[in-house]
């Protein structure tokens, strides 16, 4: 998995990152092939934004989320971006 990191007013650390990417490793352990993955995070008025985006096989999946904690805004992001990984298996799961 290739994740790129964007930080904007934000200083991520190692423990984020590390936690972020063992999440995304469970989402995409479904998936068939490398997957490359954005994360940008930014910081308006204390309140952060997280927005995940990754290409898998034939469809992009975005999530966006706004929470005052950081990694509670990466948590809902993760959380959204999970369930459209999942419909869109499903989806393909089910046409075979």
């Amino acid at each position: 998995m290739n994740i790129e990191w964007v930080a904007r007013d934000v200083v991520v650390t190692v423990e984020v990152q590390d936690r972020v990417t063992k999440k995304l490793e469970k989402i995409l352990e479904r998936s068939p092939k490398e997957t490359p993955v954005r994360v940008m995070v930014s910081n308006t008025r204390n309140l952060f934004n997280a927005h995940l985006s990754m290409n898998v096989t034939g469809k992009e999946i975005v999530a966006q989320a706004d929470n005052e904690h950081l990694i509670a805004a990466l948590d809902d992001a993760l959380e959204k971006a999970e369930r459209q990984f999942n419909k869109h298996k499903d989806k393909l799961t089910r046409k075979r």
